[in-house]
């Protein structure tokens, strides 16, 4: 127990390192969550921000297998929806192993679950406009 205690903390202090710029948004039993809050483009109550997750266990989409993403992602702080404008993921976490996938297609508008990565994004991106 103590030592993938140990394990978890130094993986969450090499991952801060190499998300320089990135802010810590939060982690669920599927992966930890990072936004880029300084390179952020505010417009009315829609903020678009830069983030990146890394999974605690391999992803599939189709026939591609995958430990971490990069996304660029719209927050309607208004509406309290999301929705992806960019997607690229990579076999390795923090972004390594060459990029499997770029994917710019812009997606639907849509509410995310409580608790879930994505409502924790929509909370740090939003969080300090004022409704």
């Amino acid at each position: 127990m103590y030592k993938r205690h140990l394990v978890r903390i130094l993986i969450c202090c090499i991952v801060n390192a190499v998300h320089a710029g990135m802010d810590f948004v939060g982690e669920t039993k599927e992966s930890i969550t990072y936004i880029n809050i300084d390179t952020a483009e505010i417009n009315g109550w829609v903020v678009k921000a830069e983030g990146s997750q890394d999974f605690h266990r391999q992803q599939s989409m189709g026939d591609l297998v995958y430990l971490s993403s990069k996304f660029v992602n719209e927050y309607d702080c208004s509406n309290k929806q999301v929705r992806q404008l960019v997607l690229s993921i990579y076999p390795e976490n923090m972004a390594n192993g060459g990029e499997l996938l770029n994917d710019t297609q812009v997606k639907d508008w849509l509410t995310p679950s409580t608790g879930s990565a994505l409502s924790m994004l929509l909370l740090k991106a939003c969080q300090g406009l004022q409704k």
